[in-house]
Order: structure tokens, then C-alpha cells, then sequence
């Protein structure tokens, strides 16, 4: 009986036990809506209003957030700026996602999308209108609010933001403090910041030209135990490469090859090699690719093409003609950019039969010729054109006076023919579809003016008008031409075309036309010209020089007549206090001149600015009579100055030529006192 008792009594007090359990579990499960009901209504509750207080908050900030987000990828930042400063400054939770987004796209440059029609036109410039500014500051100032809750992630967008907009002093201060904030310098086992972040510094760096910097950043990541890579090497080179920056490339290089687990590859090579070339130092490059061949490094169209390119750059056509051979030996096949260096090596050597070649191989592959290929098969053509127009068109003057023209004896240009084949390459390029620029057309132009095709020049810039806007190099080509045409009008209507076009013409065009004017004999119009450029217009600062002084005393020489002797006085006695000619520093002094680089005209009208000279310094006092000396050289010059001295000078001044020196012309002191007394005050 009592045994039975027992065990019913354990029954029960297991029953009660599992009912207990489930209403513990039912309460605990209900209990918020019970919560919710019975605040401020019973006392006794166990949850408080602080704890909805608590949750509400929670559940505002998550929403915040939400809107923050969603703001930014709508564009509209600068009200997420404004949510997000104000949900900050209420002490309200924002998670780092949403700082994350609003850093990205502040430092992104993202803005906000809004009718500018909205705004007057009188306020379109002010700098009130934020939403169209730069934001990085502001993600500055979200990042240093983050506190203690800061990320690697949004220090690393700044810097990022920083180094894309060039702010290398801010991107170089963000990146001290993200150290201080991730760990000492000190630590072994730091990778924050990570080796991305040191090379986007180390970018800017060099994009900045901050050399210094670069070298003293790099020792520190490796104190810290980041070890640059060979990409981040190659990052750095192929910068140096577009700046010129060959001694930078250098040392860079050097370090490549110096750290430890860096080996460089080709492209390290290959964009030092760059560096060099587009610095135009050609040795160095080529003392780099025999290094990589000699290295056994496997080769590729680039770096040969590279190489290529240092040769052209240096005037090597023959090296890089052979460099093209050895490429189609070694199983490379050369591509559009390979033909085109070639083309333009052959184009700075002036071997225009070569690149015509170059071209036609091109065309026998079926590629693509390009408009840098064609332009540099133009220039070639242009830079023999002038080569042979300088000997075609030299002038001899002859003692007993007048000019005796030089012929030249090359058929090449007798026949016409290099100013024929820019013209076909200019058509070429209007067949093809290829863009013709300003370069294709200044350079056809100039192959027509070395050989005096005005007409072609002239044609040639009207289609220059259609297709892009004429440059000073056009203008003054075609001058050019016209002047080798003695053609004055249609030379002077390009000069005007030029001033109306608002291009203020250099020293080039002017010379180039006051050119056109000696060949046209217009005297009169070379010697305004003169006289405009002595005394330029404001805002113009041209002014003569050597070159036009030359001309324009050979043209009022040739002219003749006491008019025209006395502007080439005038035109000379400004040269001299210009500084152009008889300069204060040279070896001459008041009783010796060096007559012997003086063009015949020039001298003619030294001869007489010096004997004048001489009168009005005896006469004032301020020399004594010696004996005077003209160096002339042994050549043509020193009997045409005997002859002048003679002749044109009154009384007449005779010279000796002393027995050891052959190119100088001697006046003694007798007949130099006979010439001075014989002129009147």
C-alpha cells in the first residue's frame, strides 16, 4: 500500500514539473505583447519603458540607415550627408556599412541629381550649390567621426580619393594615420595598411614627381614588412614612362632588382626602356634590351617595338629597320604599331622611299594604316622637300653685284616628285576613311611650299578649313610656298587670313613672309614689316632677328636707289642697338670687326655703319686714329669688301692684306685720318 502511494506521489510531481516547464516557456514566448499592453498601466511589470525606449531607437537607426543608402544610390548625397550627421550627433547607432557607402561616394565624386533650371542664372557660379562640389572633405570628416568604430576600409577610400585627385600631402597624412591607428611600426606580423594602399601612395607620389617621398615611403613599408611587389614596381615604371622620367625608371629598376623575392619581368624592362626612349636618351634603352636578350628573357612585340621607338627617337632608322628584320626572324609578328615606329625612324632620317615602302608592306598585310603612320610618311616626305629646296633655291652674290641663282642637280626634286606623293597620301587618307589632322595637312602643305607649289598650298588649306581649323605651321608653309613662287599677294592675304583667324604670327611667319617679299622684290612692304615688328602691338611681343634682318637688307640692297640704301641704314642701326648684330659682347672693338658670318648685303651695310661710327667717335673725342682691321676670311667676301671700301666709300679707302693673316683686311692709320678728315660735320 505505502509502496503504491509512493509512486503515485512521484507521478504527480513529475505532471506538476513538465506543466511548469511548458507555462515558463508559453510566458516567456507571449511576454512582449503582454509587455506592450501593460506599460504604464501596472506597476508590478517586469519590462520597463526604457527597454522600448532602447528598441525603438534600434529600430530608428536601422531605418536611418536604410534611407541613408538609399539616398546615395539615388545620388542624392547630400541629403544622406545631412541624415547621417544628424542621426550621428542624436547619439544614434549608424553601422560602418552606411558610412562605408556615404565615404565611397563623397570620395567617388557622385552628386546630386537636381534641376539646375531651378536655380537663376545669376547663381549658377555660387559656391553655396555644395551638391556640385568636391565631397572628400566631407568623407574626411565622416571617417575622424567614426571614432573607435573606424575601418581599414574607410581610411582606404580616402587615400584612394585623395590620390586620384592629385592631393598626395593629404593622401601621404591619411595614410600616417591609418598607421597609428592599425599598429605600431614596430609590429612583425602588421598587413594593415595592406601593400594596395602603400602602392596607391606611392602612385601619387610619382604622378607628382615626388621622388623623395617615394624612395623614403618604400624603406618604410619595408621596415614594416610590407614588401613591395614586382607589379607594384611596374606601376611606378610605367609612370616614369609617360613623364619622361629616365633616371627615375633607373633607380627604380635598381631597387626591382635589389629586393628580396622581386624578380623583374619583361614589362619592368619594357617600360624602362620607355622611360628612356621617350626622354630620347637611345643608348641607355638599347643598353637595356641587349640586357634582356643576353638575360634570356622571353621577348615580345612590345618590348622590340619599344626598342624600335628609341632609334627613332635617336635618328637610328637603320637600327630600327633591322630591328623589324630581327622581329620576323624570332617568330614575331610585327603589328600596326611596329610598322608605324619604323615609318616614323625612316620619317626623322628623311628616307621618305623607305617609309613609302613601309607603307606598301602594310597595305600587302592587310593592315590598318593609321593617321600617326600616314603623318609620319608626310613628314618624311616634308623634311626631304626642304632639305632639297635649301640647295635648289641658294643665292650667290657676285662681287660686281647681282644674284646668281644655284640649280640643283637632284631629279627627285627637279621631277617634282616628293610634293606628288604627299598629295597622294593626303588623298590615301580620304579614301580610307583615315582622320586627317592638323599635323597631315601642315606637313603636305610644307612638301608644296619647298617647291613652290603656292596653288596646291593654298588648296590644301581650304580643305584644312573643312575638315579642322588651320595652325601657324599651315599658314606659314603656304606662305612658304608662295614665297618660293614669288607670288607677294596671295602670301600676304595668308598673313592676314592668319591675324583674322586670331593666331598672332611668330617670328617664323613673319620671316616667311618678309621671305616672300625679298623673292617678289617688294621692298617697300619687307621694310614696313620691319618696322611692325620693332614696334609691335600690345599683347604682341615678335621681334626680329639675324634671319630677318638678313632678308630685309639682301631685299632693299637688291632694290638699289638712295631710298632704299637709306632704309638699310636705318634697319641696321636698329639691329645693332637690338643687340642683333655687332653685339656689345663679342670679340669686336672699334678698330676691329669681324665681317666673315655677315651675309654680302649685311656686311655692305656694316662696312657702312662702322666707318660712320668711327667719324663720330673721333670727332666727339672719345677715340684716336689707329689702324683698322676687318676680318673677312679668305674667301669671296674679302675682295667683295675691298671693293665696297673703294667704291662706295668717299674719299675712296684702300686696304692691305697682311702677309700672315690672309683673311684680314688692314686700313692704315694714314688713309683712316684721310677719310675722317674728308667727310663733313
Amino acid at each position: 500500500m505505502n509502496r503504491v502511494t509512493t509512486k503515485r506521489r512521484t507521478i504527480v510531481l513529475l505532471l506538476v514539473a513538465v506543466v511548469a516547464i511548458i507555462w515558463t516557456e508559453a510566458f516567456q514566448t507571449f511576454s512582449p505583447l503582454m509587455t506592450a499592453k501593460s506599460v504604464g498601466r501596472n506597476p508590478s511589470c517586469r519590462f520597463t519603458s526604457e527597454d522600448q525606449t532602447d528598441n525603438t531607437q534600434k529600430s530608428s537607426s536601422s531605418t536611418s540607415s536604410r534611407s541613408i543608402v538609399s539616398l546615395v544610390e539615388n545620388g542624392k548625397l547630400d541629403d544622406a550627408l545631412s541624415i547621417l550627421q544628424n542621426t550621428d550627433s542624436d547619439g544614434g547607432f549608424i553601422p560602418a556599412s552606411t558610412y562605408h557607402a556615404v565615404i565611397e561616394a563623397c570620395c567617388a565624386g557622385k552628386v546630386e541629381r537636381h534641376n539646375h533650371n531651378q536655380h537663376n542664372s545669376n547663381n549658377k557660379n555660387n559656391s553655396s550649390n555644395k551638391s556640385a562640389m568636391d565631397k572628400i572633405d566631407e568623407a574626411a570628416e565622416l571617417l575622424s567621426s567614426m571614432g573607435e568604430e573606424v575601418t581599414a576600409h574607410a581610411y582606404e577610400t580616402l587615400i584612394s580619393g585623395y590620390a586620384r585627385r592629385g592631393r598626395w600631402q593629404d593622401a601621404y597624412r591619411t595614410l600616417a594615420a591609418m598607421e597609428e591607428v592599425f599598429g605600431s611600426s614596430d609590429d612583425n606580423d602588421n598587413t594593415v595598411p595592406s601593400l594596395n594602399v602603400y602602392q596607391t601612395v606611392l602612385i601619387a607620389f610619382v604622378e607628382a614627381g615626388e621622388y623623395d617621398h617615394m624612395n623614403s615611403l618604400l624603406t618604410r613599408m619595408r621596415r614594416r614588412r610590407v614588401r613591395p611587389s614586382v607589379y607594384t614596381y611596374n606601376s611606378l615604371l610605367k609612370i616614369c614612362a609617360q613623364t619622361s622620367r629616365w633616371k627615375e625608371a633607373l633607380s627604380l629598376l635598381s631597387q626591382c632588382q635589389r629586393e628580396p623575392g622581386v624578380n623583374p619581368d619583361l614589362v619592368t624592362f619594357t617600360s624602362t626602356m620607355r622611360a628612356c626612349s621617350r626622354a630620347r636618351k637611345t643608348d641607355k634603352a638599347m643598353e637595356i634590351f641587349r640586357a634582356v636578350k643576353d638575360m634570356g628573357v622571353k621577348m615580345d612585340v612590345y618590348c622590340y617595338t619599344t626598342a624600335m621607338d628609341a632609334c627613332a627617337k635617336g635618328r637610328r632608322w637603320r637600327e630600327a629597320l633591322a630591328l623589324l628584320d630581327e622581329m620576323k626572324e624570332k617568330g614575331f609578328e610585327p603589328n600596326e604599331v611596329s610598322y608605324g615606329v619604323a615609318v616614323t625612324a625612316c620619317g626623322n632620317g628623311g628616307q621618305w622611299e623607305k617609309a613609302l615602302e613601309l607603307l606598301e608592306q602594310m597595305r600587302e598585310e592587310n593592315m590598318k594604316i593609321n593617321t600617326i603612320t600616314y603623318n609620319s610618311a608626310i613628314a618624311a616626305l616634308a623634311k626631304s622637300a626642304r632639305s632639297e629646296s635649301r640647295q635648289q633655291r641658294r643665292y650667290d652674290y657676285k662681287p660686281g653685284g647681282g644674284w646668281s641663282k644655284i640649280e640643283s642637280s637632284n631629279p627627285a626634286y627637279n621631277d617634282n616628285i616628293l610634293w606628288k606623293k604627299a598629295l597622294d597620301l593626303v588623298d590615301c587618307m580620304e579614301k580610307e576613311g583615315v582622320r586627317r589632322d592638323s599635323f597631315t595637312f601642315s606637313s603636305a602643305i610644307s612638301t608644296c611650299g619647298a617647291a613652290g607649289r603656292w596653288q596646291e598650298s593654298l588648296d590644301l588649306i581650304g580643305a584644312m578649313k573643312r575638315e579642322t581649323k588651320p595652325n601657324k605651321i599651315a599658314y606659314t608653309s603656304a606662305i612658304t610656298a608662295c614665297a618660293n613662287s614669288e607670288k607677294w599677294e596671295p602670301a600676304f592675304e595668308l598673313f592676314n587670313d592668319m591675324k583674322n583667324d586670331g593666331m598672332q604670327p611668330d617670328l617664323v611667319a613673319y620671316n616667311a613672309l618678309i621671305n616672300a617679299g625679298t623673292m617678289a622684290n617688294q621692298p617697300e612692304q619687307v621694310f614696313d614689316l620691319w618696322v611692325e615688328m620693332c614696334n609691335p602691338h600690345e599683347g604682341e611681343s615678335v621681334s626680329p632677328d639675324i634671319v630677318t634682318l638678313t632678308e630685309v637688307i639682301a631685299t632693299l640692297d637688291r632694290a638699289m636707289g638712295k631710298i632704299n640704301r637709306d632704309r638699310a641704314d636705318k634697319v641696321f642701326a636698329e639691329a645693332v642697338s637690338r643687340g642683333i648684330i655687332l653685339k656689345a659682347d663679342s670679340l669686336d672693338s672699334s678698330w676691329e670687326v669681324d665681317l666673315s658670318r655677315m651675309s654680302f648685303p649685311v656686311a655692305r651695310a656694316a662696312c657702312r655703319f662702322i666707318f660712320r661710327r668711327i667719324v663720330s667717335s673721333v670727332k666727339n673725342g672719345d677715340e684716336e686714329v689707329k689702324d683698322f682691321s676687318l676680318i673677312t676670311g679668305a674667301s669671296k667676301m674679302r675682295e667683295y669688301i675691298r671693293e665696297i671700301l673703294r667704291d662706295e666709300l668717299k674719299p675712296a679707302v684702300y686696304c692691305v692684306v697682311p702677309k700672315l693673316e690672309q683673311g684680314t683686311l688692314q686700313v692704315k692709320e694714314k688713309v683712316m685720318r684721310n677719310y675722317i678728315d674728308g667727310q663733313s660735320d
